[in-house]
């Protein structure tokens, strides 16, 4: 669904300023949860605030201790290598909370005692690379030494073997056979020793020789005790770690959460973003749609919008900014419910609201073998089921796949009904029909988008076929513009007639109003000048109107039939619709 996919651009956007693996997985499982995003925002904005006073917004580079978490899931046990990551993990959340200036932000990643020591004895304990620590440990230095001694006498009487026997070997060093050291021995001589092995051939036979058996036994023996101390120090280390797992798994989660609210206010930083405001209202002052933003690094018109009615119809030229215009709330409202700042001026959104969109996705579900119209039907099924009072509903264009007409009236149909129901419904559309019955509405509110700005109170012109120049051939939209005149369009047929009258009317008013003054100046010569100007006003014409005639209503710009007359107030019959107006507003 659309609002899935600008969820997701929303993520990747703010994901990106994670400095932790952990950090950017708190980041994409953020969703809409006002509870929750009211305590994140709070929190970023005192990051913002601690930043604006000097504190850095970096991040040490943190070790992702989920490799611990596998490799104990895996083999029940943890090695040096893991242990030391456990300690260097402490260490470094340590330095973070060190760097935090704030109780309430260090809150999010308090070691506890048992912790501190755990990592202390583990470094302590192991070197960096994750073995025992012989400068801590003298029985494990001891026993290295001793080690070292037998393999220097093993070498010796190894080096001594092949001067004597080299004839008899096939290589001039000793090699690893069955986990001993041995001789590579031509199988035509004979050295006495432990045999080990043969090769393929069975040209070459693995020795051991009697001279070597006691010290290497000796050897192995101290191997032995030196992997058994090793083990022991490790394990009962190990047994810490494991027994304090749980803290550590959720240490690591919060420090996640802390470095997801450090992206959004390093986010909010770049994106010169504010911390919404949650009330009744739609308000966005300033605001930029984040992906263009990014796009055009920062070149982009902001948006300014505040519905005083649920219904809101957004006309204009094609690629003239109405769906920039609608995602744009899409993306403010989104991101105020996931506790992300808003890249805008001002921002004030309802309190709880969801987001659903129709019409950002031009295909229809062709593998479900529906059409753009039915797919739309469907998915506004599912919006209507769902939209509670207080929601947002964004509409880009819909039900353009089938009559003009009927596609009008159903959308204002629907409008409506969710306009009835307290949910805020903003419309995109070129449908003539649905303009005019906007612009007659109660509950509808209208504005246009030029040069990228949107304008309310005021609908505008599509423009398609001035668009369509910047792309086709010249002949080809000169000729739809000689068809456009001949096309029975109800708004094309009658506009060029409107506009000559119009001109017509400005004329003849200004006519009238110099007569009038040369009437009044002659008047106010003689005595009763207040009788008169009521002989004036009695004697002036009034505009009759009949009821069956035609006339045409200036507000709407288009012809109507009047259906009856009630003194000052008129009603009209325009196509299929009943409006009311003035008297005054027919000509």
């Amino acid at each position: 669904m659309a609002r899935e996919k600008v969820r997701k651009e929303i993520l990747d956007l703010v994901a990106g300023y994670s400095s932790t693996a952990v950090g950017e997985r708190a980041v994409y499982s953020l969703k809409p949860d006002y509870s929750r995003a009211k305590a994140d925002l709070s929190d970023v904005a005192l990051i913002l605030s601690e930043y604006e006073r000097g504190m850095s917004l970096s991040f040490p580079q943190i070790p992702d201790v989920s490799e611990v978490f596998s490799y104990l899931e895996r083999y029940g046990t943890l090695n040096g290598e893991k242990l030391v990551l456990i300690a260097r993990f402490v260490d470094k959340v340590l330095e973070l909370r060190e760097r935090i200036h704030s109780n309430r932000l260090a809150r999010h990643i308090n070691v506890p005692t048992h912790l501190l020591r755990l990592s202390r004895d583990i470094k302590e304990n192991l070197s960096p690379s994750g073995e025992v620590r012989t400068d801590r440990h003298s029985t494990l230095a001891d026993l290295i030494r001793k080690r070292n001694e037998l393999r220097e006498r093993l070498l010796a009487l190894y080096a001594d073997l092949i001067r004597r026997h080299q004839e008899k070997l096939r290589e001039r060093q000793p090699v690893i056979k069955g986990g001993r050291l041995s001789l590579a021995v031509i199988s035509n001589y004979k050295i006495d020793g432990i045999v080990h092995g043969y090769s393929a051939t069975t040209e070459t036979i693995f020795v051991e020789p009697y001279e070597v058996v006691p010290v290497q036994n000796a050897l192995v023996q101290v191997e032995d005790q030196i992997r058994e101390y090793e083990a022991r120090v490790i394990k009962a280390l190990s047994s810490r770690a494991i027994r304090s797992i749980d803290l550590i798994r959720r240490l690591y989660e919060s420090v996640g959460r802390l470095d997801s609210l450090f992206a959004r206010a390093r986010f909010a930083v770049d994106f010169k973003a504010t911390i919404p405001k949650f009330g009744r209202r739609l308000r966005l002052l300033g605001a930029r749609e984040p992906v263009l933003y990014r796009v055009k690094r920062g070149k982009v018109v902001p948006l300014d919008l505040e519905m005083d009615r649920f219904a809101l119809l957004i006309t204009g030229p094609n690629a003239g900014g109405k769906t920039v215009a609608l995602r744009t709330v899409a993306f403010a409202v989104l991101m105020a419910s996931m506790g992300i700042p808003v890249p805008a001026d001002e921002v004030e959104v309802p309190d709880g609201a969801s987001v659903y969109m129709l019409g950002f996705e031009a295909e229809g579900d062709v593998r479900a073998g529906l059409s753009n119209f039915t797919s739309e039907l469907q998915h506004l099924k599912e919006i209507v089921a769902n939209a509670e009072g207080g929601d947002v509903v964004l509409f880009d264009e819909v039900f353009a796949s089938t009559d003009p007409d009927e596609a009008s009236v159903l959308a204002y149909s629907v409008a409506k009904f969710f306009s009835d129901r307290g949910v805020h419904i903003l419309m995109s559309t070129h449908f003539s029909t649905l303009k005019l019955l906007a612009k007659t509405s109660e509950f509808f509110t209208v504005a246009t988008v030029e040069n990228y700005k949107l304008v309310p109170g005021k609908v505008g012109e599509s423009g398609g076929l001035r668009t369509a120049r910047a792309f086709l051939p010249p002949e080809i939209v000169s000729y739809a513009e000689e068809l456009l005149k001949e096309v029975p369009s109800y708004i094309v047929r009658l506009k060029e007639e409107y506009e000559r009258k119009l001109r017509k009317l400005d004329r003849e008013r200004e006519e009238v109003r110099r007569a009038l003054r040369e009437i009044r100046a002659a008047l106010s010569e003689r005595r009763d000048v207040r009788r008169a100007y009521d002989i004036l006003e009695e004697v002036t014409p009034k505009r009759e109107v009949r009821e069956g005639e035609e006339y045409f209503v200036k507000s709407l710009g288009v012809k109507g039939k009047v259906v009856k007359v009630e003194g000052d107030r008129v009603k009209v019959k325009v196509r299929n619709f009943l409006v009311e107006v003035k008297r005054e507003d027919l000509l």
